[in-house]
């Protein structure tokens, strides 16, 4: 009975996601190769269908950043990861032209290490136009919540606070263990050094920002709970008893310069 429902979940998943057609042609075997192959890559991922409707779906909409953009994109979710890296191993010439087909485009796999120190902020300011969000500030496109919201085991988690994007590594039942620190690649400074947004669009942001801080100078605080979260009061993870980290990190106390993103796309 569970099965049945979670794949009438996963079903109602594709009809109303504006990548339906695109999930509605993903090749046959591909779900099944990935229940058998993900578990190994990613231990305790769970593979039910609904997981896999809303992981693949989250490759597609980066696959639809990586064709929106000039520059190379990195991949800020696991569980979209796991569905990229599935496909590779089953019919990597048939994921090439999937990719014309949906994306007018072959879409390179690239390692990490074979990334720009932009590659992640590039996503974010590419996923943020695509879905008609503001360049700057807090406001995060979709994928960046995919793990959280899925639970990825050891995947990447992403919150608002304030005006900071803060991250950290999800524990091994995909919970956030530790307090979030800033990202450092995402801050408003990187993105105007790498170019990604414009002197003019920084000094909008602040004039919004005082602003704001003056209209809201009498309110009350408020719980942002976009993604189901725990918050501590300085926007950190609150503890989750879930304990040590998963796949070899320290549970997101610190971020060091390649942090936040696995494998990524694009390029010439």
């Amino acid at each position: 009975m569970m099965k049945w429902m979670n794949r009438m979940r996963a079903r109602r998943h594709v009809r109303a996601s504006s990548y339906q057609a695109a999930l509605e042609d993903l090749p046959d075997g591909l779900e099944s190769g990935w229940r058998e192959s993900a578990p190994q890559e990613y231990p305790g991922i769970r593979t039910d269908a609904f997981f896999f409707a809303r992981a693949a779906e989250g490759l597609l909409r980066f696959f639809d950043a990586v064709r929106g953009s000039e520059r190379p994109c990195a991949l800020p979710s696991d569980a979209a990861d796991s569905v990229w890296h599935a496909w590779l191993r089953r019919d990597p010439i048939g994921l090439e032209r999937f990719c014309r087909k949906h994306f007018g485009r072959v879409i390179p796999h690239i390692g990490r290490s074979g990334l720009a120190p932009d590659a992640l902020a590039n996503t974010l300011v590419t996923g943020r136009r695509l879905e008609g969000i503001a360049p700057l500030g807090p406001q995060l496109p979709r994928l960046f919540g995919l793990d959280a919201w899925l639970r990825m085991p050891g995947g990447h988690g992403y919150w608002r606070r304030d005006d900071e994007i803060v991250y950290a590594r999800l524990g091994k039942r995909g919970l956030c263990l530790s307090r979030a620190q800033p990202h450092p690649e995402l801050t408003v400074a990187a993105l105007l050094a790498a170019g990604l947004v414009d002197a003019g669009m920084v000094l909008a942001h602040m004039r919004q920002q005082q602003a704001s801080a003056m209209a809201g100078s009498s309110c009350g605080a408020f719980a942002d709970g976009s993604l189901g979260m725990a918050f501590a009061g300085d926007g950190g993870c609150a503890d989750s008893g879930d304990g040590s980290g998963a796949g070899g990190g320290d549970g997101g106390s610190s971020c060091g310069s390649s942090c936040g993103g696995g494998c990524g796309g694009g390029g010439d």
